[in-house]
């Protein structure tokens, strides 16, 4: 693959883009940082150039861009810049989806809609903007429980499930306070196993659909806090989480670019949660390396730039099992006095990381934002890396005032 000089501008500088500048540096690609001044992010080090601004508004984006010489836009792990890299596509005729897509997969109320016209099958939802309509709502949708969700939020903020009519009257006005619109989505729930998937699709053909496990904490909702593959399932059952996935990816339009999708299985059915067109974070582009011996960084980076990801893809090799788990607070917060691993350095690690440093403030955990590390394993098995993720985690120590 010859995208050695190729420059791309990365949208965001966070802890999940890490692994994109690195890949980027590898590849011989010049990266440049979109990201916030004053915020020091930990991909700045890591970037070859950084352009000042905000990735949330697409006008600001494109003025900020308009003297920069790039050849792709790219992201991962966030939604933040989605819009704004689709309006770059648009200007600048790079390779990637439109506006119009990114504003579908950052809108779940506009996402649903489409889904719900071209067939694919998602919960049963409302569009509400008052107290009256949420009750009404409610009683349309076959009573409590329900989810109450912002549509423009990412990680797991601004959901609620609600089990009664207090608990719907407090998450609705709590999505209504978070959301940047003046609508909130009431979902039914759906009592099931939740699961995700990763995919890719390149010039209208899906590469893979990778379907893998979550590891879910109980905050105000279900959080994913980690992820495993393979995922055991029946033929039967991964056949129906294929279908609904390519049927997702065309109502929306996604289109040379990696998609992240949220499933729930319930008694035999498969639904569409939502789907969006990016590498899943929460290290998602680390399993899809364990699972087909590539780097995905690589293989999302050749896209944005035009070069088929086929390159990378025919490389595979065969796969192990991954574990990847998200280390929190769930019980208290404070400020870290002091974190650290004391074990040796296994050869099941694939990647520790630390997000927080001494003098950091911990918070109790209520959404992903609120991590404080990261932490994948490799192995023969889900259940051997499960061994091996207790043994780790149990060597990291962490000490809070």
């Amino acid at each position: 693959m010859n995208a050695k000089g190729k420059r791309l501008l990365i949208l965001g500088a966070g802890r999940g883009q890490i692994g994109l500048y690195k890949a980027a540096r590898e590849m011989g690609v010049v990266s440049i940082a979109g990201t916030m001044p004053n915020n020091n992010p930990p991909c700045i080090p890591l970037a070859d150039e950084v352009c000042y601004m905000n990735i949330l508004d697409p006008d600001e984006v494109e003025s900020r861009t308009a003297g920069l010489r790039f050849d792709g836009v790219a992201t991962c792990c966030l939604d933040r810049g989605l819009k704004a890299l689709g309006r770059l596509c648009d200007t600048r005729s790079l390779p990637g989806y439109s506006e119009g897509v990114a504003e579908l997969c950052n809108d779940k109320s506009k996402m649903k809609s489409q889904f719900r016209e071209c067939g694919v099958n998602t919960a049963p939802f409302k569009q509400i903007s008052s107290e009256e309509a949420l009750l009404d709502a409610v009683n349309q949708l076959g009573g409590y429980p329900v989810i109450i969700k912002a549509t423009d939020l990412a990680g797991s903020q601004g959901i609620y499930k609600a089990i009664n009519e207090e608990e719907a009257l407090d998450g609705f006005h709590k999505a209504m306070s978070a959301t940047r619109v003046n609508y909130v989505l009431v979902e039914k729930f759906l009592q099931g196993r939740e699961l995700g998937a990763q995919a890719f699709v390149w010039n209208n053909e899906i590469l893979f659909v990778m379907p893998h496990g979550d590891v879910l904490y109980q905050a105000d909702t279900a959080v994913p806090v980690g992820h495993y593959v393979p995922y055991e399932c029946t033929d039967v059952l991964r056949e129906k989480i294929t279908k609904e996935a390519e049927k997702a990816i065309k109502a929306i339009g996604l289109n040379n670019c990696a998609v992240n999708i949220d499933f729930i299985e319930e008694n035999g059915v498969v639904y569409v949660l939502e789907l969006t067109g990016r590498i899943g974070a929460n290290c998602l582009p680390e399993l899809v390396s364990i699972n087909y011996g590539l780097n995905y960084y690589k293989m999302a980076i050749a896209a944005a730039l035009g070069i088929d990801p086929k390159e990378v893809w025919n490389e595979r090799k065969k796969g192990k099992a991954g574990l990847a788990k998200m280390l929190i607070s769930p019980d208290r917060g404070g400020v870290l006095e002091d974190i650290c691993y004391v074990g040796k350095k296994e050869s099941c690690i694939y990647d520790l990381t630390f997000f927080v440093h001494p003098g950091s403030e911990v918070r109790k955990f209520v959404n992903s934002s609120h991590c404080l590390a990261q932490i994948v394993v490799e192995g023969e098995s889900v259940k051997k890396c499960e061994e091996q993720m207790e043994t780790v985690v149990s060597k990291i120590k962490i000490k809070l005032k």
